[in-house]
């Protein structure tokens, strides 16, 4: 493939800028093309709990070659924040967050694979949070989730969302992720759900990007899980309180969607 010299320019930002200057630059880019889509998509049909603010409809989403198009068909395609760039499942996040303020502490929060929107509702609720990520250099530090290099009970609140469709050991990284969460904190998780589905689909014998497209929707995913994730979160030593989109308000598009694996159920974990 023909390396282009807007693609290598990305790159190098990516590869050699510090760490706190390519946060900035990162942020700095989703909020100016945040402030953009506003005046487009100016009205109050839907609203954000990410960003907090209302707009005449939700963006529409489009899916890549990196991804199983037939999986996004006859879904919810207007699903995407046009300021903060949530989707379904980051959008019931921070509603849940929003319903619950009084149990979210102000530190000891840690975020895999944090998205702009997520990092949005904190930063304007004035919470501090530490992000976490195996490749993405800014993070905070670089976490293997199956290895987690923190002691036990050490953290009061931990966001993974669709993570564990990445990760080799989806069970070590939840005994990990229980581990290093502390008594009376909860974990909130999400993860690519084929309700069609039992239990999980997985194949260690599928490695190629194309096949992986084919059979788990996404060149990078390992599997799809199934109806019983909350009966493996619970497995592994949480109690679960499921929170379902379709029980929400309209108005943030709590959908499942765009892709048919993106469900709408997110998962409320406490120590048992």
């Amino acid at each position: 493939m023909k390396l282009t010299m807007k693609t290598y320019s990305k790159y190098l930002v990516k590869r050699f800028l510090p760490k706190g200057i390519l946060l900035k630059i990162k942020d700095k880019y989703h909020e100016m093309k945040g402030r953009k889509n506003e005046q487009e998509f100016r009205g109050d049909a839907v609203f954000c709990p990410c960003c907090k603010k209302k707009f005449s409809k939700f963006m529409d989403f489009s899916s890549t070659i990196h991804n199983n198009s037939e999986r996004y068909l006859n879904t919810y395609k207007n699903t995407v924040c046009p300021s903060c760039f949530s989707m379904p499942r980051q959008r019931i996040i921070c509603y849940y967050l929003n319903m619950n303020i009084q149990s979210v502490p102000q530190n000891n929060i840690l975020i895999f694979g944090a998205e702009f929107s997520i990092k949005k509702w904190f930063d304007m609720n004035g919470f501090h949070y530490q992000t976490a990520d195996l490749f993405d250099r800014s993070a905070d530090f670089k976490v293997d989730i199956q290895n987690i290099p923190f002691p036990d009970e050490s953290w009061k609140l931990i966001l993974c969302n669709h993570i564990l469709e990445h990760v080799p050991d989806f069970i070590l990284a939840l005994k990990e992720l229980k581990r290093v969460l502390s008594k009376d904190g909860f974990l909130v998780i999400t993860v690519p759900i084929d309700r069609n589905f039992a239990t999980v689909y997985e194949d260690a014998g599928i490695v190629s990007a194309k096949d992986r497209i084919k059979h788990f929707g996404q060149a990078d995913h390992l599997r799809i899980f199934g109806n019983d994730f909350d009966k493996i979160l619970n497995d592994c030593g949480f109690l679960v309180e499921v929170v379902n989109g379709d029980m929400l308000p309209t108005q943030i598009g709590g959908v499942i969607g765009p892709v048919n694996y993106d469900d709408n159920r997110v998962y409320i974990c406490r120590r048992r």
